[in-house]
């Protein structure tokens, strides 16, 4: 069988903690706010039991979704899911879709360190990366 629709997701963990990034196929979700567009997500919850449900999740697995930021200041914005919510902020979470837009090239990269601000659905995320090789650490 054919797939019908690609979702691009690179894995991403901290200190163990899997939070997987989508960084294309899903288009925003309707909201004014990067807050109002996790509610919807929330309600919605098609895309959440998609890929945090067997036989793609599990317990174990937080899925971020890469949006365009609403705030002028963030050079991205993302949307928190986990198995049981989709939490305003999430540190773990913070670290992996800020290693993902450093090493993926999304966000260019300054060695030895990159500073970025990120939009939460809770608000603004500044960033500290420290960065070798082409890597963020």
């Amino acid at each position: 069988m054919r797939a019908t629709k690609t979702i691009h997701v690179i894995s991403a963990h901290a200190e163990g903690e899997v939070g997987d990034v989508i960084i294309g196929g899903v288009l925003p979700p309707p909201g004014d706010t990067v807050w109002e567009q996790s509610r919807w997500i929330a309600r919605d919850q098609s895309l959440w039991n998609f890929v945090l449900n067997e036989p793609r999740g599990g317990v174990f697995r937080h899925v971020n979704l890469l949006v365009p930021p609403k705030h002028p200041d963030a050079q991205a914005a993302w949307i928190i899911m986990e198995p049981e919510d989709t939490p305003p902020m999430s540190g773990s979470n913070s670290i992996c879709v800020a290693t993902v837009l450093l090493d993926a090239g999304l966000v260019p990269m300054q060695e030895p360190e990159t500073h970025m601000v990120l939009e939460a659905p809770g608000g603004l995320v500044r960033v500290r990366a420290d960065c070798r090789d082409g890597k963020a650490e």
